[in-house]
Formats: C-alpha cells, sequence, structure tokens
C-alpha cells in the first residue's frame, strides 16, 4: 500500500506533463499554419499601426480611426477588413516601435514569440521564489508549470500576438521581490509594466496592495506607471495622452456583452437593457472591494501571501472593465506560486490533496469557460461563462484564506498560557 501511495505524485504529474504538452504542442501548430494574410489582422495589428504612425513622425494621429485604418491596407490588410484600433496608452506603441522594422506579418510573429517567452520567464521566476515543500519531487512542479501555461488564454495571446505577456512578467516579478522582502521594487515593476498596455487588470491588485498595507509598494507602483506615462510623453507627444482617454471612453470594437469579467456577465444577462453600466460598474466595484480583506488577511499572515494573492488576482480580472481570454494568463503565475503553497499544507501530504484537485479543476474550468464564449453571442441566462468561472475560482482562494487563517487560530487558542507566553 505504501509503494503505490509514493507512486500516486508521479503518475499523477506524468499525465498532466502528457496533457499539458499535447495542448501546448497545438497552440504552436495553429500559430505556424497562420497565413501572413491573416497576421495582419491580428490583435497586434493595432499596436504596429500605431508604432508605424509614430515612426513616420504622425504620433498625433495614433488614436484616429481614419488614419489608422489606411495605415492598416497599407501594411498588408484587407482593403474590407475592418478597422483594428489602438486603445492602449501611448507607451504601448512607443516600446513596440522597434517591431515596425519587419513586416507586419513578421512583427506579429516575433512579437508572439517575444510574448510566449515573457511567459516562460514569469512561471520560472515564480517557481524559483514558490514556497515547494522540500517534500515535493521536481516531476509535480514541472507538471504544475506546465499546466499552468497550456491555459487557453496562452493559446489566444499566443495567436492573437496580445500584450499580456508584458502583463505577466511584471506580476509574476512583483511577487518574486515581494519573496524577497523588496515591496518598493515589487511595486515598481507592477506599476511599469501594467501601465504599459493593460492597467485596467491591476485594479483589484492594487486594492490588495492597500490592504496589505504595502504602502512602499505602493509608491513604487506609482513610480512605475509616472516612468511609463514619461515615455508615452516623450515618445508620442502629449496631444495623444488625451486621444487616449477619449478612445477608452468610447471603444469601437469592444461591445459590452463580449467582455468576460463583470461587464460582459451583466451585459450578456442583460444586453442593452437600462442599468446594465451600473451593475456592472458596482459589481466590479465589489469584486474590487475583496482584494482589501486578502490584503489585510496577508498582512496579518505573511504565510498566506499566495492564495491570498491568487484570490486577489482572480477578483481584479473579474472587475476589469475591459477583459477578454488572453488577459487571463494574469492568473497563471500565481496559480503555481497558489499550488506550491497549498502542497505544503497538512492535508495535502499526499499530493495531489483535495484542495490541489479542487484549485486545478477551476483551471481547467476556466480555460473550457473561455473556449465556450468564444461562440457565445447570446443574451440571456446564464450569460458569458468565463466570469461565472472567474467568480468560482476566487471563491475556492478565499475559501482556502478563511480555513488556513480560521484553522491557525483555533490552534492558537487550543495552546496552554504557558505556551503562549
Amino acid at each position: 500500500m505504501g509503494s503505490a501511495l509514493s507512486e500516486r505524485p508521479r503518475w499523477f504529474a506524468a499525465a498532466l506533463i502528457v496533457i499539458a504538452s499535447i495542448v501546448l504542442a497545438h497552440y504552436a501548430q495553429v500559430w505556424t499554419v497562420v497565413p501572413g494574410s491573416l497576421a495582419t489582422t491580428s490583435d497586434f495589428a493595432g499596436t504596429y499601426v500605431a508604432s508605424t504612425l509614430i515612426g513616420s513622425g504622425h504620433a498625433e494621429q495614433i488614436y484616429d480611426p481614419a488614419s489608422e485604418r489606411r495605415t492598416l491596407v497599407r501594411s498588408g490588410a484587407p482593403a474590407s477588413h475592418d478597422n483594428i484600433p489602438f486603445e492602449n496608452p501611448p507607451a504601448a506603441a512607443v516600446v513596440a516601435l522597434p517591431f515596425t522594422l519587419l513586416g507586419a506579418g513578421s512583427a506579429w510573429r516575433a512579437w508572439s514569440l517575444l510574448q510566449l517567452v515573457l511567459m516562460g520567464l514569469s512561471l520560472l521566476l515564480v517557481t524559483r521564489a514558490a514556497p515547494w515543500p522540500a517534500s515535493l519531487p521536481r516531476l509535480p512542479r514541472v507538471a504544475i508549470v506546465l499546466v499552468a501555461l497550456a491555459g487557453f488564454g496562452t493559446g489566444l495571446l499566443f495567436v492573437e500576438g496580445q500584450w499580456d505577456g508584458v502583463s505577466v512578467f511584471g506580476l509574476a516579478s512583483a511577487y518574486a521581490l515581494w519573496r524577497r522582502d523588496r515591496p518598493l521594487a515589487a511595486g515598481f515593476a507592477l506599476g511599469f509594466t501594467a501601465a504599459i498596455a493593460k492597467p485596467q487588470l491591476v485594479i483589484g491588485i492594487a486594492a490588495f496592495m492597500i490592504g496589505r498595507r504595502d504602502w512602499r509598494g505602493v509608491g513604487g507602483a506609482l513610480a512605475g506607471a509616472a516612468v511609463t506615462m514619461a515615455i508615452g510623453l516623450v515618445g508620442a507627444g502629449p496631444r495623444a495622452f488625451g486621444s487616449f482617454v477619449a478612445a477608452i471612453a468610447t471603444p469601437s470594437n469592444s461591445p459590452t456583452a463580449q467582455m468576460q469579467g463583470a461587464s460582459g456577465l451583466f451585459g450578456s444577462l442583460l444586453g442593452h437593457a437600462p442599468g446594465v453600466f451600473l451593475l456592472a460598474v458596482g459589481g466590479g466595484i465589489a469584486a474590487a472591494a475583496v482584494p482589501v480583506w486578502l490584503g489585510t488577511v496577508a498582512h496579518r499572515r505573511p504565510d498566506l501571501l499566495e492564495p491570498s494573492l491568487c484570490g486577489a488576482v482572480a477578483l481584479s480580472l473579474f472587475a476589469s472593465p475591459h477583459l477578454l481570454g488572453h488577459d487571463l494568463t494574469l492568473l497563471a503565475p500565481v496559480l503555481v506560486a497558489g499550488l506550491a503553497w497549498l502542497a505544503g499544507r497538512p492535508g495535502e501530504r499526499l499530493w495531489p490533496g483535495m484542495a490541489t484537485l479542487a484549485v486545478l479543476a477551476t483551471w481547467v474550468l476556466l480555460s473550457v469557460a473561455t473556449l465556450g464564449d468564444l461562440s457565445q453571442n447570446t443574451v440571456g441566462l446564464p450569460g458569458r461563462a468565463t466570469p461565472w468561472a472567474l467568480l468560482l475560482t476566487a471563491a475556492t482562494w478565499c475559501a482556502l484564506v478563511a480555513r488556513a487563517a480560521r484553522t491557525q487560530l483555533a490552534g492558537r487558542r487550543e495552546l496552554p498560557r504557558s505556551a503562549v507566553a
């Protein structure tokens, strides 16, 4: 019996590695067969167009639909294709400027590879910093990393040429620096990378830092965001910032019902009914408030940093007013950290325990839900599946945090008075 039990982590980890490898190979296969004609109409095309306008001395036009469309067609996109607007902060176009030295199709491939490399480096950073128990073999650790990398968000990020690899790298760097007790640098890494392209994804993480009383981290994040804004100001000019605000206030290619956070949940349930916007805002604010509690728990119990951060990131994504499938990659690094923490819990000594299986199930569910939402455009119950999966993911981590905090408190109450003293 003991020998059979000792083999359990190996065969389960081996099965996860095989499945994750097959999924990753499928992502690579899809990416390799994308024709050049489609590459010029990927999500990266909006960034490529904006960078091209900056490079040609027309930085003030990076949010102008007519200028964007002309440049998009000149890059090789079909004249009949819809415009792909640039809706990131100006700094994003400045950072991507070197990629305009390549043709649009080659630039997309190079950019996609860069995002995949950043994902890999991020998971490596977290793996090295995470609190793995010494008793856990190497094979389960490899399996956890590959499963995190194989989430459906990675496939979307890779094929679409989105920006999330930068955001993931910033979060992974921040976590590794928090583990090294360097909150100022952690905040800077998070603020700098988030402000480049996707600041809306870190609303809940900022609330987590406030609840954690990580004031040096908050200061570092503000400094990092300021540096990013300076890059955009120097590279694109002051007029670009006003145009950016106008562009995000009236997004031209992001219907609310197609979002996958709170706005997408209420939009897909109620369509354009009165009050949907207020419901989405209220749901987002409520979701962003819970990470304050999670941060408070992590402040009192530093040993609960990982599960608290996992819950905060899931709720941060749900609270984001603009969330799509590729943005779910932000959960990958904290999934690795959270599962490393779980592996060291008393109830998880025989890996994988029930809590580990529950977390893995929510990760798989999230990928399946996002895949299903790609073809979901109807309005009515049950709405888009991804927001529900995000809420379930967040609830799972919040329950684990509450249970761990309650168990520790009960243990302290049971100690003899002399032991407490």
